[in-house]
């Protein structure tokens, strides 16, 4: 069962509206731009091993929470790839998509690959899922919840050769993960009831905090409006006879005001008023504005000139056209 679903991460939505969003002259454009397509290789890896864990395990005795994110009791935060639940113990896996060779130096704690000749450093994986098995022994001895805790670092891309690799925790392709479950299922027996994995589940969720990605750009260096995709986001769109027009192509859009409105909460503000909004978009009209965000749904906060209008996160997928 999936207690929490994938969504696209924070920072790849973030990069995503920089891209978007900066000139591509921009002295960071081209970091944003690589940035974006490394966030966007790993979330496709980490869906892709997604699927095959869904498919290898028992919908009726596992849980699984995927990017699970919280705050720990020190203040400190923990992003989590994918947490499985079962009777029998708690899986901590740590997804990664590394392209070349790579090797880990125990006695520098140095994860490097080798790709073309050329040989980079990468965060250690290792260090990373042993803090989380450190939070999560503490947290089930505090819950008195006698789950043994397992580990695994799993590659999502099949070209990745994995060279000098410790044994533990192990590091292996996706297509190992029907044998390295079958090898926890044989190595463990039920140990709580399943009203406790429930207990743990409920606490999770009931725990979840979502890190937010900061936006170091100024204001001015961000183009504004409604920005035709056709032209790759080079011409700002105008709003006429109740939807969007590209002045270079032509097309028309009703829903290109909700990337629009989702680029402004990431980079902006997840509030805007009738100003922000008739400023940042270009309309002269209050009426046309107020018109506008009445249609969009909004919620809103406050009376007249003070009222400001939340953008959800889910906008884009469910806005109102």
């Amino acid at each position: 069962m999936i207690l929490l679903e994938r969504k696209m991460p924070n920072k790849l939505s973030f990069a995503n509206a920089l891209v978007r969003r900066l000139n591509n002259k921009h002295e960071h454009f081209d970091y944003y731009v690589k940035l974006a397509n490394r966030l966007q290789a790993g979330y496709k890896g980490e869906l892709f091993v997604d699927r095959l864990l869904v498919e290898l395990t028992k919908p009726e005795k596992h849980f699984f929470i995927f990017n699970y994110e919280c705050i720990n009791e020190f203040g400190f935060p923990h992003q989590i790839d994918t947490l499985l639940l079962s009777p029998e113990f708690l899986l901590i896996i740590e997804i990664k998509n590394i392209s070349g060779r790579v090797d880990y130096e125990e006695d520098k704690h140095q994860l490097t690959r080798t790709l073309e000749n050329t040989i980079e450093s990468f965060t250690n994986p290792f260090a990373q899922i042993r803090r989380h098995g450190q939070y999560f022994f503490r947290l089930l001895k505090r819950l008195k919840i006698p789950l043994p805790i397992e580990y695994a670092i799993v590659s999502s891309n099949p070209s990745t050769i994995i060279g000098k690799i410790p044994k533990h925790p192990p590091f292996f392709h996706a297509s190992g993960l029907q044998f390295y479950l079958n090898k926890l299922e044989a190595k463990y027996k039920p140990v709580v009831t399943n009203e406790q994995l429930v207990e743990l589940a409920n606490y999770l969720n009931s725990n979840l905090k979502r890190s937010e990605a900061k936006n170091h750009i100024e204001l001015c260096h961000i183009k504004k409006g409604v920005l035709c995709e056709i032209c790759n986001y080079e011409f700002q769109m105008h709003y006429k006879a109740g939807t969007w027009c590209c002045p270079k192509c032509r097309v028309r859009n009703k829903k290109a005001i909700l990337q629009a409105l989702d680029d402004y909460r990431l980079l902006v503000n997840n509030y805007i008023t009738n100003q922000e909004f008739r400023e940042f978009f270009g309309i002269d009209s209050m009426h046309v504005a107020s018109k506008l965000l009445a249609r969009l749904g909004l919620t809103s906060e406050g009376e007249k000139r003070g009222r400001r209008y939340l953008i959800p996160e889910d906008i884009v997928n469910k806005g109102p056209f």
